[in-house]
């Protein structure tokens, strides 16, 4: 997940500075029912009545006041919303009439709301620091820069006394194995916890010991079998994973051995320097920064638990080295972005260095290539690759000019005139006889545009597209800045302004076949409530959100008219692509506004926001992926961003999302021994 998501639709600069996330789902005979059992049936009409009524005197209001002001290109797909036959509201009732009978099959538990087809299995392959913050640490989504939100990594590291608190992935393992090396060093070499010794020849050095840390939280994070099938049993058919780019071939058992013939007394410790060589990845772009490589049996072993359950899996390389964007996501926060500095310009523009992150991608989908013939079990288990999250996020506002300023200059340059102008002329070729057509215009955005343009391509010359596997390709609407956008009279509130989804159907138009776009090739827009002005909710109401989580009418208002943002996004990909294409919104949450503190978390509205989203997700073929199945350690994030902890709320789910663990909390009382088991 990326997150400070903002709108780069708005006019005006000072609209356009505020944030917003985005997300959908995917296309024709790919959305999975997720419809309400019968025992829901007359209290799920009764609330999405309510909403479709308000939702219904809104459009009344709204055809007075707004529609005759659209004057873009896409102003027919946009009208379409509101008046086709097919409009959302139709869309609501009749997904309600027919709920009772879809997908029961798989409705195992009791008081089932409308669910998505797919959740992410975010933050253990890939991790993100607010998932971490335990109990008491929950505030803020989007870290700011000067904050370190993460206190934990359970089992193994709990709080100040096993570890650092950390913003990203590098950062943790730097300072798990600083810690370790601090107690290494320590004249102590007295017996630990569990009797184990702390002399340096007789344990793992501190990089061992970090890496051990790391896998221990990775093993015992999800149990595969007994969670992918309640994920079968709630009628959820695929889980999106965010990895790392950085894996390896060794498995961290090797980390200790048994001695010679098996002795238990004589155990053999890896060295620092054959645990840094096997288990991490050493960023190219930074001297001084590893990633914890992810072991790929572990992978295989999931991947045919997903074949046993029937979920598919989409492998989304969530991080690539140097970070592609800005925040504690990136993998190498607090560090600045250097993936298209200093690899993507070198190799590109220069050809003076290897082209690092098209040579990841390309190396990993011969992976899962191969694993069709080294591993049929598991290669069932792949749905599909997803080769960059959100790419150069942010991009669009962080370029030094308004409506943010930065006193960095941009992470994401401008390709060289003579590239840029031949690309563009790729991209537009034959528009000019046809003006109902939206133009993909100039700017920093076609260094992501080409590198994902060269993805598509990487896919399409390997056999995953004849074997049945899928390409999802992200894209965010922050990487294009406001002006550069098709212009519009119609005012950005609910998503109705078209500009940066034109612009990305415009591009996928050139970049995709309709053949492709049909079966292999998903378009992927993230999107969330939680950012932006025109859908936010607060507890305080205005002006923190656009309504307070105590006010119903305004809540349901507002509420249904930003579930049609699905349509919008269908819509404007139709007039720009043609009907057929499959849509996606891999991330969306039941959170109303990215500060906790703000946010509602009453029962009544975190229900709204699942099913209106879901249902209309639903009408307009959007596959949509909740963002996140599980954040045991996310504290008071867990209510709107953990599917799990929802459902525990909700009824249906028997145990709350939460461990036997502690995280950042724990003060350790005077004599309490040290865990040196490793």
């Amino acid at each position: 997940m990326t997150y400070q998501s903002v709108s780069m639709d708005e006019a005006d600069p000072e609209t356009a500075s505020r944030q917003r996330r985005s997300h959908n789902g995917s296309g024709p005979g790919h959305n999975g029912g997720g419809g309400m059992p019968k025992t829901h049936h007359l209290l799920g009409m009764a609330g999405l009545l309510f909403i479709a009524f308000d939702w219904a005197r809104l459009r009344l209001v709204s055809d007075n006041n707004n529609t005759k002001e659209v004057d873009n290109p896409s102003s027919s797909a946009v009208a379409a919303v509101k008046e086709d036959d097919a409009s959302p509201i139709d869309s609501i009732v009749g997904s309600i009439s027919s709920s009772s009978s879809s997908d029961n099959s798989a409705r195992t538990m009791s008081n089932l709301p409308p669910l998505p087809t797919g959740v992410n299995l975010a933050s253990w392959l890939s991790l993100e620091d607010w998932f971490f913050v335990g109990s008491n640490g929950a505030v803020e989504v989007a870290s700011p820069d000067d904050a370190i939100a993460a206190s934990c990594l359970p089992p193994l590291h709990l709080d100040g006394s096993t570890g650092p608190r950390w913003n990203s992935e590098t950062d943790l393992l730097a300072g798990l194995a600083a810690h370790y090396r601090a107690l290494i060093d320590e004249e102590d070499t007295g017996r630990t916890l569990g009797g184990y010794p702390n002399e340096k020849s007789q344990s793992l050095g501190e990089w061992g010991k970090a890496i051990r840390s790391i896998h221990s939280f990775r093993l015992s994070y999800y149990d595969f079998e007994s969670e992918l099938k309640t994920m079968s049993e709630l009628g959820i058919k695929y889980a999106r994973v965010p990895v790392s780019w950085c894996w390896t071939d060794h498995d961290p058992a090797e980390l200790v051995t048994k001695g010679k013939d098996g002795d238990e007394d004589e155990m053999v410790y890896m060295t620092d320097e054959e645990v840094k060589e096997k288990f991490t990845c050493k960023d190219p772009f930074y001297d001084d920064v590893y990633w914890p490589a992810i072991p790929k049996n572990l992978v295989q072993r999931f991947l045919r638990a997903c074949a046993r359950y029937g979920v598919g899996a989409t492998l989304d390389i969530h991080t690539y080295p140097g970070g592609t964007s800005i925040g504690t996501f990136s993998g190498v926060w607090p560090r600045y972005s250097r993936f298209w500095t200093h690899g993507d310009i070198p190799a590109l523009d220069d050809k003076q260095q290897p082209d690092i992150g098209r040579t990841l991608l390309k190396d990993f989908i011969g992976w899962v290539e191969s694993l069709a013939k080294d591993d049929p079990l598991a290669f069932n288990g792949v749905r599909a690759i997803s080769p960059m999250n959100e790419p150069a996020h942010l991009a669009g506002l962080y370029n030094g000019k308004d409506p943010i300023r930065t006193d960095r200059e941009t992470f994401l340059p401008a390709l060289p005139s003579d590239m840029a102008k031949e690309y563009l002329a790729e991209l537009n070729n034959g528009l000019d006889s046809q003006p109902q057509l939206t133009q993909v215009p100039d700017g920093n955005h076609l260094r992501v545009f080409l590198w994902l343009r060269d993805a598509i391509d990487t896919f399409r010359q390997s056999k995953l597209p004849s074997l049945g596997k899928e390409l999802h390709v992200n894209v965010h609407e922050s990487v294009l800045p406001s002006d550069v956008l098709p212009k519009q009279k119609v005012k950005p509130d609910y998503g109705l302004n078209t500009a940066s989804m034109q612009v990305f159907g415009a591009w996928w138009r050139a970049s995709t076949s309709a053949e492709e776009r049909a079966k292999w090739a998903v378009l992927d827009v993230h999107h969330y409530h939680a950012w932006g002005p025109e859908c936010t909710g607060a507890v305080e109401g205005f002006p923190t959100g656009r309504y307070s989580c105590s006010d119903d009418e305004t809540k349901s208002q507002v509420l249904g008219t930003c579930a049609t943002w699905s349509h919008i996004y269908r819509s404007t990909l139709e007039h720009e692509c043609e009907e057929g294409l499959r849509l996606a919104s891999a991330e969306f949450s039941a959170s109303t506004h990215h500060s906790v503190r703000h946010a509602c978390n009453d029962l009544p509205t975190l229900k709204m926001m699942l099913e209106s989203q879901v249902i209309v997700a639903k009408s307009a073929d959007v596959e949509l992926f909740w963002w996140a199945y599980k954040m045991p350690y996310g504290g008071a994030f867990r209510s709107a961003w953990s599917l799990k902890h929802l459902l525990y709320l909700l009824g249906v789910l028997p145990q709350p999302d939460e461990e036997g663990f502690h995280c950042g909390d724990h003060i350790p009382p005077p004599g309490e021994p040290r865990d040196g088991s490793m």
